[in-house]
């Protein structure tokens, strides 16, 4: 994980997510909007459930390695994996060649790291879980008979690039996200919505939502499907959230929930579970082309980010066009919640945006040209664009890991709403997701050992937060420091 002082940082989840792993970590280790009317057609929306736990292997969607640029790589790699060590010209004829500049991928040590994950007898192909033409995933077994996941992308000019990464499946036990501390059972269900005036981008949403409390017998969710949880690295993950659940009856406060930059919405459920559980309605969205998506005929989508990466000269104008590009997003759910026919009613007077890394920023930029958003947190991101130099005109909130920016500096220094700023001592910039409990050695740090606790600290700012800004209830928390949480500092007071 990177912290955000890099500005807009790859929301990199653990190592074991081989979408953000580079081959050299694997192989060394082993405007305001009009309100939109029933008869809005701008837009399609379609409720299809959130998926079941399912304890069939339903991962592969094909057997044999298709016939494309990133299959045939596959194909060379499976074959040249039984006749290791291969020479420094032919692994010069496959990788790219700023793939092998990097620490730790030399020929010797590439040639090293394949013969600890293949074997003598190399690897042999299970099946492929998503495809691209020029990118994949694959599931192979390796040296000890245990399955490896592969995730191959090959560049323009078909040599094999990042973030190609090669890592155990996962074999973990479950684990199980912290328990909702509200007192309201917890539904969910997934919805996909297509945008027709942006020639049909189509967004996967997940919502959260408080339920009768007969809900509590329904099936419980899955955290991510088998395939998803192939594609990303994931272990299997026990939520409390459960299918078919019938809302609570009344209108409930809103919060638009934005992911990390290439980051996937699923990493996010143990606070958006908590806030249901307190009687708000949480909608998480995929921004795609960033993150592995399933799709609802069952597909995963690879990132457009990883086979079509913004060059080092037109970075800051891609950041810009895709903070653009989330907003729109965003404001085509506050749209569609406001005609939706079924599940949660939303209440529209009330409402907040919320998001980590440059979802944090993607929520600031929101509230400067969206009224109807009440309250803003940014859990540990940078501020890009306007907000940053002239500040967010309602409350906002921000979490972070110690320390201040130039452009987290700029929004509270010229926001005329309310703020405050917090720090959470020995969290890192992945702490703020589920990652303490799916992968706490990915976000510990010298003697903070990751675990429940960092989301439960969290969980209790950002609701007496938005309890106060968006509901307008007591919050005393928010007045100062507090001996029930003395790893939280208070670095900025403008409430």
């Amino acid at each position: 994980m990177t912290s955000r002082r890099k500005t807009f940082s790859l929301l990199k989840t653990p190592s074991a997510l081989v979408a953000a792993a580079a081959l050299a970590v694997v192989v060394g280790v082993a405007m305001p909007a009009q309100a939109a009317s029933p008869t809005d057609n701008r837009f399609v929306a379609t409720e299809l459930g959130a998926q079941a736990a399912s304890p069939t292997d339903d991962r592969f969607v094909a057997t044999e390695v298709p016939d494309s640029p990133a299959g045939r790589q596959l194909q060379w790699l499976i074959d040249a994996s039984a006749r290791l060590p291969l020479s420094e010209g032919e692994l010069r004829a496959h990788f790219a060649k700023e793939l092998l500049a990097m620490p730790g991928l030399s020929p010797a040590e590439t040639n090293k790291g394949f013969g600890l994950l293949f074997g003598s007898s190399g690897i042999q192909l299970r099946g492929l879980v998503a495809v691209e033409p020029r990118a994949l995933v694959a599931v192979v077994t390796g040296a000890t008979g245990n399955e490896l996941v592969v995730t191959l992308v090959v560049d323009r000019k078909g040599f094999i690039g990042f973030p190609t990464g090669i890592t155990a499946a996962s074999t973990a036990p479950a684990v199980a996200l912290p328990t909702p501390s509200g007192r309201e059972a917890v539904g969910t269900d997934v919805v996909s919505l297509v945008d027709r005036a942006r020639g049909g981008r189509r967004l996967m949403l997940t919502r959260w939502y408080p339920a009768v409390a007969s809900s509590r017998n329904k099936p419980r969710a899955a955290y991510a499907s088998p395939r998803l949880r192939a594609v990303l690295g994931l272990p299997r993950v026990r939520v409390h959230a459960r299918l078919g659940s019938r809302p609570l009856p009344g209108r409930l406060p809103v919060v638009l929930f934005s992911p990390g930059l290439n980051g996937p919405r699923v990493l996010y459920q143990a606070l958006a579970e908590d806030l249901a559980s307190h009687g708000y309605l949480v909608v998480a969205v995929d921004h795609t082309g960033e993150a592995p998506v399933e799709l609802p005929d069952g597909r995963v989508e690879l990132p457009t980010s990883w086979t079509h990466p913004p060059k080092a000269a037109t970075f800051e104008a891609s950041l810009r066009e895709s903070q653009a590009t989330r907003v729109l997003d965003l404001r085509l759910i506050l749209r569609s919640l406001g005609v939706a026919s079924k599940g949660p009613r939303p209440d529209l007077g009330r409402v907040a945006s919320m998001g980590h890394s440059f979802g944090g920023s993607t929520s600031a930029a929101l509230m400067r040209i969206e009224p109807r958003i009440l309250a803003g947190i940014d859990l540990d991101g940078s501020i890009f664009g306007a907000a940053a130099k002239r500040g967010v005109p309602r409350a906002f909130l921000i979490i972070g890991t110690g320390g201040r920016d130039s452009s987290t500096r700029g929004l509270l220094e010229h926001s005329s709403g309310p703020r405050l700023e917090l720090s959470i001592k020995g969290l890192v910039h992945g702490s703020f997701s589920d990652l303490p409990v799916v992968s706490p050695g990915a976000v510990s740090v010298g003697k903070w050992r990751a675990s429940a606790k960092d989301i439960v600290m969290q969980r209790v700012y950002v609701r007496a937060f938005l309890d106060r800004y968006v509901r307008g209830l007591p919050s005393p928390l928010l007045d100062g420091p507090s001996p029930r949480f003395p790893r939280v500092t208070f670095t900025y007071r403008g409430l």
